[in-house]
């Protein structure tokens, strides 16, 4: 009994397999590319998408390196021996803070010799001045001097006037009198004295009066005199020749003083240039402080305590990094696009995932002749300090922005009979629809013409298509390519 249930189980197993390899051999019916099988419409399948506005931002992408936006070298204004350097690579530096420091000794000495020749030449100048003053009195003198010879002379030419020999007349008798007068205290005395009243020394004084008078009384006669009959020829001439004298004195003295007066300027020019070597002197040991000329980063410092350094000695170099710049290098066919002041998004390694903001400064106006490259820099704010030149950057430079427009994808534009076509579906048909486009990221592209936000595009299965065939829309996320085939 068992037997016979094995094998009857065997044999239906067996008539299983055959029947499945049976049908397995059979040919099966395809449906067909463009629709279902024969006898049903022809649907091509296909995705499609509603047009909408959005935001469209054009962009190019370029590598190139991080460089300073400037730099200085620092050298010293004078010669000397470091005494002293407060500064080590790499820290922050403000502009005019003092970096390196001079000895100052051969300095002092120069400020104390200049300061040692202005002294000098002060004095000189007190003196010259002093000398000018003392001959402008001479001259003052000589001119007063000339006026009395002068009007001496014109009075002898001219004569005395009647007032004058009235004048002379009484001073005649006045001098008698005071004559009469001193004889009578001359006797008196003499007389007191052989009395025994009054000493010698009386007598010789009334006696010495008397002599005193006496020649007044002469002057006055001779002055009388002359009044009475004229100048003589040999007075005129005497009179004349004081005159030429004092003429001649005056120019003299005139001379004189012309001489002091230059001696007087080109003193106080020596002065000048002595104070302003002074002052040249006093600045170049201020200049034993060597500041910085910019704000920025100390780099490439040589200089050390004890070095002798002259003006031609680089001491260091002070890089400005408030601001750097990406400097590019961009291929002819791309600089028409490019304009000063469009924005640019940096990146750098040392800072994956951070962006940093900056616009285009400046693009070289000549290519080079081997690369066909123009240098671009764009300058990138640095306020953080974070980014350093040498490194290596990737720029996106926004060459054109637009808000709000009519935007479709790349791929749903297709070209039939030389035109740009996109299809639109409408009532489950394919209406081929041309286009005028405006900008393109790469993945979308402006419609400035042909369609209207909300029309729905094909932008599956749009190679194949023509104007008004059926199509069936397939829903789900894009990306996934429709088969071929289907009904409505």
């Amino acid at each position: 009994m068992r037997r016979t249930v094995w094998i009857t189980i065997l044999l239906v197993a067996a008539g299983l397999v055959a029947w499945r390899a049976l049908g397995a051999a059979r040919p099966q019916a395809q449906p067909s590319p463009a629709g279902p099988a024969p006898g049903g419409p022809r649907l091509a399948v296909v995705r499609v998408e509603p047009v909408g506005r959005t935001t469209l931002v054009v962009r190019s992408t370029y590598v190139g390196e991080l460089v300073a936006s400037g730099s200085a070298d620092v050298f010293p204004r004078v010669s000397g021996v470091v005494q002293e350097v407060r500064v080590r690579e790499g820290d922050a530096v403000a502009a005019g803070q003092v970096l390196v420091v001079l000895d100052p000794r051969e300095l002092r000495y120069q400020v104390e010799q200049a300061r040692a020749v202005r002294d000098a030449q002060q004095v000189a100048v007190q003196q010259a001045a002093a000398a000018v003053r003392t001959q402008r009195a001479q001259v003052e003198q000589a001119e007063a001097n000339l006026n009395t010879q002068r009007a001496r002379l014109a009075q002898l030419l001219a004569g005395a006037a009647p007032e004058q020999v009235r004048q002379a007349e009484e001073q005649v008798t006045q001098a008698q009198a005071a004559v009469e007068f001193s004889r009578a205290q001359l006797r008196r005395a003499e007389e007191l004295y052989r009395q025994g009243f009054v000493a010698q020394q009386v007598v010789d004084s009334a006696r010495t009066d008397l002599v005193v008078q006496e020649a007044r009384l002469r002057a006055a006669e001779e002055q009388l005199k002359l009044l009475r009959r004229g100048p003589s020829a040999e007075e005129v001439q005497v009179a004349r020749a004081q005159v030429r004298q004092a003429e001649a004195g005056l120019r003299q003295a005139q001379a004189q003083l012309r001489q002091g007066e230059v001696a007087l300027r080109q003193a106080r020019s020596v002065l000048a240039q002595a104070e302003a070597a002074l002052r040249q002197v006093e600045s170049l040991f201020e200049e034993r402080h060597v500041r910085a000329p910019i704000s920025g980063v100390v780099a490439n410092l040589s200089a050390d305590p004890g070095d002798t350094v002259t003006a031609a000695t680089r001491l260091l170099q002070v890089v400005a990094v408030s601001t750097v710049e990406a400097s590019v290098a961009v291929a002819e066919s791309d600089l028409g696009r490019l304009r000063v002041g469009m924005p640019a998004v940096v990146r750098v390694d040392a800072f994956p995932d951070r962006t940093f903001t900056g616009r285009v400064a400046r693009i070289a106006p000549v290519v080079a002749a081997d690369t066909r490259t123009a240098t671009v820099r764009v300058q990138v704010p640095n306020r953080e300090g974070l980014l350093r030149p040498g490194m290596t950057a990737r720029l996106d430079v926004t060459l054109a922005r637009r808000e709000s427009v009519l935007t479709v994808p790349v791929h749903a534009v297709v070209s039939r009979d030389g035109k740009q076509v996109v299809f639109v579906v409408q009532d489950g048909v394919a209406r081929a629809r041309a286009v005028q486009l405006g900008l393109a990221d790469g993945t979308r592209v402006e419609v400035v013409g042909g369609l209207r936000a909300g029309e729905r595009v094909v932008v599956e299965g749009q190679e194949t298509l023509r104007d008004g065939v059926p199509v069936r829309v397939l829903e789900g996320p894009a990306g996934r390519r429709p088969r071929s085939g289907g009904r409505p």
